[in-house]
């Protein structure tokens, strides 16, 4: 058997040229996974998806929100569909004092209102419900309020939902945000938003307000929006009544 002997110069260029290959092989690597970036400014992004939501026919939205005072109409979870311009369903939990929760049911269908409380079906005419389809109003609801969204952080790829979306990150004044709260602070508050819109659709996709947007909020108050199923065929009708 022969065994060759390698000079140390010979063995010290055979590693210096293998480690340059090896730094060019991972180099090469990372190279092609270089984070996604959006093509567009967070402001175009974010007028993009306010003028598409202005122009939405119908949409789901599921609303959780921790550390808000309570009330008749404090509600902590939500899911529901809008129909514009004028028909909205809710089924959700509200918390009218400490501590205590009950369901609710809330339908609207024009300027007719109709509850159902503990959410159990039955249902009967109301008035005076604090008008939640301003919401989603495309002159004044989450759109357009977050067409005035301030210092926009430049966007980041994330998902949410399984749904690939630019994040952004800002601030909302808490006196723009009274048609989501309805009870907004005395003095205006900076609130930190953050919001996700659809790459592919250029849709919004959720919104998390952190901070005192309404009155008996803290700073550790959150309210998050979750957007989906946008321009899909929903039928809105007035429910029987006793």
């Amino acid at each position: 058997m022969t065994i060759h002997r390698w000079k140390s110069g010979t063995a010290c260029r055979w590693l210096a040229g293998a480690a340059a290959a090896l730094f060019l092989t991972l180099a090469a690597c990372g190279a092609s996974s270089t984070t996604k970036t959006s093509p567009l400014s967070a402001t175009q992004l974010i007028q993009q998806a306010s003028n598409n939501f202005a122009q939405d026919s119908a949409l789901h939205f599921t609303l959780t929100a921790s550390n808000i005072a309570p009330g008749p109409f404090a509600v902590t979870k939500a899911q529901g569909d809008v129909v514009r311009p004028d028909k909205l369903q809710i089924h959700g939990i509200v918390e009218p004092t400490q501590g205590v929760t009950a369901g609710i049911g809330i339908i609207f269908v024009g300027q007719q209102q109709y509850i159902s409380i503990g959410d159990t079906g039955t249902y009967q005419t109301t008035s005076g419900l604090p008008n939640l389809l301003n919401i989603f109003s495309s002159s004044q609801g989450i759109g357009a309020i977050l067409s005035q969204l301030q210092s926009p952080s430049t966007p980041t790829a994330d998902s949410v939902n399984g749904v690939d979306c630019w994040k952004i990150t800002g601030t909302v004044s808490s006196a723009l945000l009274a048609p989501i709260t309805g009870n907004p602070p005395t003095s205006p508050t900076n609130v930190q938003t953050i919001l996700w819109i659809g790459q592919s659709d250029n849709q919004i996709h959720q919104v998390t307000l952190n901070g005192i947007a309404a009155n008996g909020d803290t700073s550790s108050t959150v309210r998050t929006f979750d957007l989906s199923n946008y321009n899909e065929t929903v039928t809105i009708t007035a429910p029987p009544t006793k």
